[in-house]
């Protein structure tokens, strides 16, 4: 209650200070918090509720497999479109969490039953997941459920990843990165805009920027973990250097927060990111996972921050036990890292003091 009255306070602040050209609805934006409270409030029982879902699935599949059902094809595919239906309608009619939880439950089981009956039927794979990716995108459009949307936003970046593999078009995945790097971006910087444009995308944003933030997570493990799939490692810079480029811009935007007019103070900031980052053009995974921090550090976004914090120590650990050297070469790269990080630390936190 003591954020909703300094809400409302500082409506009518702007209301006295603009006159009456500030025009805006009030209910609306209280409803928008109120609703913005609930989805944090019910956070984590969303994800007990997700991982009682793919238990549900798993439980109900093997189920299904005793009976046998896996002999017929054509019952698997309506089995598998009744139970997305299905889903799709619960969540659009009910917004309970005990809903919430059934409808999770027999989306999953839907779409593997859509997926299994679609290649027993010995359909393409490129046009299952192309199916799989559509009906994703269409639930979005139809429910806005918080649980639904993010599932959904996962199932379409993962059928993206899964084209890129199965096609072995490997080095697309630096596409995939810079695209999702783009959009993370601007649904991070961009929240009272998109929010502001109807209701569905009011109650579609909060699934979707978490969504965003696995499906990023999603193309850095692709390329964070060595030897998991043919990338040219030689491109490898490629994803590095778009992340870094999104990073200098939301350096300028930070800039521009904190009021630095003189160039000399922006010139050590673009030079001490550039520092930063330049020993991460082989490990775009560990740039990724510092994007995500700084993004959700900025929009005081607290999951993504824990997020990109659990993300950047285990890229780190992941890197340091692919490098090719030896472990007390090892232990000298993290030493001086470690030596430059401190020296970064002293050097901001000397500037704050002074102000």
């Amino acid at each position: 209650m003591d954020k909703l009255t300094r809400k409302k306070a500082l409506l009518d602040k702007i209301r006295a200070a603009e006159g009456n050209q500030f025009k805006c609805d009030e209910n609306a934006i209280i409803d928008a918090y109120n609703h913005q409270l609930e989805n944090k409030s019910n956070l984590a029982i969303k994800i007990l509720s997700i991982f009682g879902g793919f238990l549900a699935t798993l439980a109900f599949l093997g189920f299904l497999g005793l009976l046998g059902l896996y002999n017929s094809d054509y019952a698997l595919l309506c089995i598998g479109v009744i139970f997305i239906s299905t889903a799709i309608g619960l969540n659009k009619i009910y917004n309970k969490l005990i809903i919430d939880t059934l409808s999770i439950s027999t989306y999953i089981i839907g779409f593997s039953l859509f997926a299994f009956a679609l290649s027993m039927l010995d359909v393409n794979e490129n046009i299952i997941a192309i199916l799989i990716c559509f009906i994703s995108g269409l639930s979005l459009i139809i429910t806005q459920n918080f649980l639904l949307s993010f599932i959904s936003t996962i199932f379409i970046s993962a059928c993206f990843i899964f084209l890129i593999t199965s096609n072995e078009f490997y080095d697309l995945i630096h596409a995939y990165i810079a695209i999702n790097a783009l959009l993370l971006t601007y649904v991070f910087l961009y929240e009272a805009k998109i929010i502001s444009i109807s209701k569905k995308l009011n109650r579609l944003y909060y699934p979707l920027r978490i969504g965003l933030v696995f499906a990023f997570l999603l193309g850095l493990i692709y390329i964070g973990k060595r030897n998991l799939v043919p990338i040219d490692q030689n491109l490898i810079w490629l994803s590095s250097i778009a992340i870094i480029l999104i990073t200098l811009f939301l350096a300028s935007r930070i800039i521009a927060i904190n009021k630095l007019y003189s160039v000399k103070k922006k010139l050590m900031v673009y030079i001490l990111t550039i520092l930063v980052l330049s020993p991460t053009i082989l490990s775009p995974s560990i740039s990724g996972a510092i994007l995500i921090i700084l993004l959700s550090f900025l929009v005081n976004y607290k999951t993504g921050f824990v997020i990109g914090i659990i993300s950047i120590i285990y890229f780190i650990s992941q890197y340091y036990y692919d490098l090719n050297f030896t472990l007390l070469t090892k232990s000298i790269i993290l030493f001086v890292s470690g030596i430059m990080f401190l020296l970064f630390y002293f050097f901001t936190n000397r500037k704050i003091i002074k102000k």
